[in-house]
């Protein structure tokens, strides 16, 4: 069934990794024994670059599809492929937005993590109580280790001047239903940029036109494979295009019952080393 898999993609967070946010040895080994057999692998994630880089402890992926398809790096880091969002549509969003009291970043095509100055002290008080929050250990080590942090009137000139080139706008809360109303007041400038989410308690923003299937189709092109030889793993709605595009489309167990719709495979729980087992049991075993 899987002789023509030639390209396996993997989403990060409630994919490739546990929910200590680690991608385990039992992982490590099963891609590595995938590689081995001449199928290609790339991240597709909505991390940053260098924010993929740091639970994969190394692991030699073939390229990375980052900031949900807004920047595309080879196997060496190297930029191939960025899309940035438009200046005046950044300010407009972050001048209604962040009179909300809910966390922010802004993602730049150097990784970087920008955060305002003035919003900082109401920020840090959403990242101090529930320990049990999806992504909230990676939320706070966001806030106090990557955080680049500039007045607000600063950040909007550098950005202005592109200097400072945004892929991503990345929204937060513990409560899932406070971004309901944050939802509503981008699809503004929902013909500007795209708005998704790879967990029930963020949104992102991203430049209209991408996707992480957009940024997979840059490798497809380059290795000269068409989408029935891609395997996609994926769990959120920002993996939505590239299952629908991919030949194999394999959803998590622990993804959302819309998401499980578009899957071709299921794969275990993403804490009980899910693509580790689906390798294995499936395509290494020829099943």
């Amino acid at each position: 069934m899987f002789s023509q898999l030639r390209l396996a993609a993997f989403d990060m967070d409630g994919t490739l990794l546990n929910e200590q946010s680690q991608m385990t040895e039992a992982t490590k080994e099963a891609c590595r024994l995938l590689r081995e057999s001449g199928c290609k692998l790339v991240i597709s994630t909505g991390r940053t670059y260098k924010s993929a880089c740091l639970p994969i402890d190394g692991f030699p992926f073939d390229g990375y599809v980052c900031s949900n398809g807004a920047t595309v790096h080879d196997a060496n880091g190297a930029t191939v492929q960025e899309t940035s969002l438009p200046a005046d549509m950044i300010q407009q969003a972050l001048h209604t937005l962040r009179q909300i009291p809910l966390y922010y970043e802004l993602h730049d095509t150097e990784s970087n993590r920008w955060m305002v100055q003035e919003d900082r002290e109401r920020i840090e008080l959403l990242i101090q109580d529930d320990t049990s929050i999806e992504g909230l250990s990676l939320r706070r080590f966001a806030f106090y280790e990557w955080a680049r942090v500039t007045p607000f009137a600063e950040l909007m000139e550098r950005i202005k001047t592109g200097e400072t080139r945004v892929v991503k706008l990345f929204f937060w809360h513990p409560i899932p239903d406070e971004l309901l109303s944050v939802r509503q007041k981008l699809e503004q400038w929902s013909g500007e940029a795209e708005i998704t989410s790879s967990g029930r308690h963020n949104i992102e923003v991203i430049p209209k036109g991408v996707s992480k299937w957009e940024g997979l189709a840059y490798f497809c092109k380059k290795w000269g494979l068409s989408p029935e030889q891609v395997m996609m793993f994926g769990d959120a709605e920002n993996d939505r295009e590239a299952l629908s595009q991919a030949g194999f489309p394999v959803v998590m167990d622990n993804a959302a019952p819309a998401v499980k719709e578009l899957a071709r495979f299921i794969a275990p729980h993403h804490d009980e080393d899910g693509v580790a087992q689906f390798i294995r049991q499936h395509i290494l075993a020829g099943g």
